[in-house]
């Protein structure tokens, strides 16, 4: 079973899909690109809004996407609800069990695009109180913002790391390099398209797997859907 561990498929929610209608193509592309399982990561900002808040909406939007794909009676993957969660300093002292993936304990955890020293510590606390399994939504991302030394102390932290299906179709040779090296030594462990929409930032699951199996990578790539299975 292949898993898309992120995206942002839910109509009218965040910044990803503007309707029920994009929604659906969305799911039909998953399909299209080998993937049977799909974990719906709205963003979640505490800074904005409190979990009940959130969850509300959340299932709102759900509930709407879910009417239109039994009008629709198409063939769809499996849905399975997540969040994808903006790191605070507030959420080393809440209880997150209501923002993991459905009948889980996984974490969908966003890293700040700030200094590491104002929030490396709390991020730490969340992992170590092991009460949530923790993955890092696109590690690769923040080799933008953070300095290599700081970049490697996050890719030392004792939990999951998620990259993105475009960083491995669109990185440039070096970068990808270093990408296809974390696959390569197991530093890396899920894939998802963090898909918004059908343009910019569209479902692109196959192409990237393709280009991992190209570079003869396909037991990591197994390990790496086996796992999304296990978490979702």
């Amino acid at each position: 079973m292949n898993v898309d561990f992120h995206c942002h498929i839910l109509p009218k929610f965040d910044d990803g899909s503007e309707s029920c209608e994009m929604s659906l193509e969305m799911l039909r592309r998953e399909m299209a690109n080998g993937v049977s399982r799909v974990v719906l990561t709205p963003h979640f900002y505490r800074s904005r809004e409190d979990q009940r808040s959130f969850l509300i909406r959340r299932q709102a939007s759900f509930d709407r996407l879910r009417r239109a794909m039994d009008e629709d009676g198409g063939v769809f993957p499996e849905l399975r609800l997540g969040a994808e969660v903006a790191m605070t300093k507030e959420l080393r002292f809440e209880d997150l069990s209501r923002l993991c993936i459905q009948g889980t304990n996984t974490l969908l955890l966003e890293l700040p695009f700030q200094p590491m020293g104002s929030w490396f510590g709390d991020v730490r606390a969340i992992i170590e109180r092991n009460t949530e399994k923790v993955v890092l939504a696109h590690v690769e991302r923040f080799r933008d913002c953070l300095d290599k030394k700081a970049h490697a102390q996050v890719m030392e932290l004792p939990c999951l790391k998620q990259i993105n299906t475009s960083s491995v179709i669109e990185d440039g040779f070096f970068r990808r390099r270093q990408l296809l090296k974390w696959v390569e030594n197991g530093d890396v462990h899920i894939l998802g398209t963090d898909a918004h929409n059908l343009t910019s930032r569209p479902v692109n699951m196959k192409v990237a797997v393709n280009i991992l199996l190209e570079k003869g990578y396909a037991a990591e790539v197994k390990e790496m859907m086996e796992r999304a299975v296990s978490l979702s």
